[in-house]
């Protein structure tokens, strides 16, 4: 049985996924609306670069000569594993989604425009070609998280294609909630339209309930066993999750946190009509600008559910990375994080 995952790789797993899926979300909403969303799309591109850049960073301390990893060219030029694709995938996802953040950066495109220019002429073409190519990296970005776990045969809970699935649906979730949480803090100067709000929360309520179905599944399919070892070792992984020593992070964390609380949330965002643009003008005829405010904001759900349910996302979404590795080498590899964060 392997046992020389640590916390890093888990930590690593989540940045990445989450990075890639924040990135793949931003762009989505940019494609949709070219001049709208300005800085909640800008913030999630830079948040994607930072996320995936310091979980690459927590995988090369894992090495034993760190340094080298950097050296690309030479640490990963046999493309016969996973780890190679990955690395040059995260490479190249790390160059496209920081060009696109530089772009998305109004504070250093608006001289560009006012001199012109070539860059100033192509800005929307290049943006647009960028935010694909993104989409294309940041959805192997998320895919690669779980095929980097399934790759060691020797541990029989990592060893199915569902783990590349369920990885790949978390990083998606966990993604659109990082632009959830983007779009809270930059709510006053620039709040998210409710077009691209109500497209994130029909996306929430998709991916919860298709992580919902693949975790099923995963675990399932674990639990049923078989005649041989690593069958019974798969199972014996599976029952740490649903009722052994993991089992209060897996139920707390990974279910209620992450997938019935933003469920729940974006559920009632969705089940929330706006204020009828007829209360509104009414209250605007009359000059009454408290009406106005109040029939908007009585139109709103409370401010805080929607990023109550993005922050239990990302919560579950780092959960499921640990409880699975955890799991896969038979270790509390939760506890013994916390403790040691903790000092």
């Amino acid at each position: 049985m392997q046992t020389i995952w640590g916390w890093q790789p888990a930590l690593y797993l989540f940045l990445g996924g989450m990075g890639g899926g924040a990135f793949l979300t931003a762009a989505v909403l940019y494609l949709r609306d070219r001049t709208g969303n300005n800085r909640v799309i800008c913030a999630s591109m830079w948040a994607a670069v930072i996320s995936l850049a310091v979980g690459l960073l927590l995988l090369l301390s894992e090495l034993v000569t760190p340094a080298r990893g950097l050296m690309m060219w030479q640490s990963f030029s046999h493309f016969t594993s996973w780890m190679t694709y990955g690395a040059w995938g995260a490479f190249a996802a790390i160059v496209v989604f920081g060009v696109s953040a530089l772009l998305a950066t109004e504070k250093l495109m608006a001289p560009v425009r006012k001199r012109g220019g070539w860059l100033a002429a192509h800005e929307t073409g290049l943006r647009s070609g960028l935010a694909i190519v993104g989409i294309v990296l940041g959805a192997f970005v998320a895919v690669y998280t779980g095929m980097l776990l399934m790759a060691p045969a020797s541990v029989p809970l990592w060893n199915t294609p569902l783990l590349p699935l369920l990885f790949t649906v978390s990083a998606f979730d966990t993604g659109v909630a990082l632009v959830e949480v983007m779009a809270v803090v930059a709510a006053r100067k620039d709040p998210l339209g409710a077009d691209a709000k109500r497209f994130l929360e029909r996306c929430v309520v998709v991916l919860v309930l298709l992580e919902a179905v693949v975790l099923a599944a995963f675990l399932g399919t674990a639990l049923a066993g078989g005649t041989d070892a690593a069958a019974a070792t798969a199972a014996a992984s599976a029952a740490m999750l649903v009722g052994g020593p993991l089992a209060g992070w897996f139920w707390v964390l990974l279910v209620a946190a992450g997938l019935a609380l933003p469920l729940t949330a974006a559920v009632v965002g969705l089940a929330h009509k706006p204020a009828s643009p007829s209360a509104r003008d009414a209250a605007a005829d009359t000059g009454d600008d408290e009406g106005t405010a109040n029939a908007a904001t009585k139109s709103q759900p409370k401010r805080w559910l929607p990023l109550a349910g993005a922050c239990g996302a990302l919560a579950g979404g780092c959960a499921l990375r640990f409880l699975v590795l955890a799991a896969g080498v038979h270790a509390n590899l939760v506890s013994e994080t916390i403790l040691r964060l903790l000092g």
